[in-house]
């Protein structure tokens, strides 16, 4: 697995992501992780999209206070219209992040789903996809998971980062537990190539 470039070169790097959390219990740290990215690429434009799971586990809030911009919500319809929601972040960003993956997410995605504009805009991209799974205890062995997993990989532009072993907050039990953001962007830094900031930092900029 790459790792993360801790250079002072590497922290003026720059790019725009679409960081889409799905639902499960490790996205209630998301708001840490975002401040950690801030402090380690602060000239990253990180925007965040919560699939209708997720909002059980964080607030979009608080979400938006963090990254400097509004959560988008897996729908397409805005003020009562409809948006080509998919679309646009298919084209305008540098690289998706799901993190966390949940087992629902994962198999949708690996289906090819197009009931959501968060399963369209990462099959219709051609930025890296960058897929951080989260599962409960047993879920990973199971010979549907392991399938799932294995059509993903084949996906040019789809990255899986390996889990790293946990215990279910639930049961006690061993599980496979979400990677730490870190390795997610080492794995996105390697996928592509992200331009340093030439500019005189400044403070983190959100979009």
């Amino acid at each position: 697995m790459p790792r993360l470039d801790q250079s002072e070169a590497a922290k003026a790097r720059q790019a725009n992501l679409f960081l889409v959390a799905t639902g499960t219990l490790s996205t209630a740290h998301l708001p840490f992780w975002l401040n950690w990215l801030s402090a380690n690429r602060p000239h990253y434009r990180v925007k965040v999209g919560l699939t209708d799971a997720a909002e059980h586990f964080v607030s979009a809030s608080a979400l938006a206070a963090i990254t400097g911009a509004p959560v988008v919500h897996n729908t397409w319809e805005k003020d009562g219209r409809l948006e080509p929601v998919h679309t646009r972040i298919a084209a305008d960003y540098d690289g998706i992040i799901v993190f966390p993956a949940s087992v629902a997410f994962l198999s949708g995605l690996a289906s090819g789903a197009g009931t959501s504009p968060f399963f369209l805009a990462a099959l219709g991209t051609c930025a890296p996809v960058v897929i951080a799974p989260s599962f409960p205890p047993g879920v990973a062995n199971n010979p549907i998971i392991t399938e799932v997993l294995a059509r993903l990989d084949t996906v040019p532009n789809f990255h899986l980062v390996k889990t790293q072993k946990g215990v279910s907050r639930s049961t006690g039990a061993d599980t496979e537990v979400t990677a730490p953001l870190w390795d997610v962007i080492g794995t996105l830094e390697a996928a592509t190539t992200v331009a340093p900031n030439k500019e005189t930092p400044t403070a983190p900029a959100n979009a």
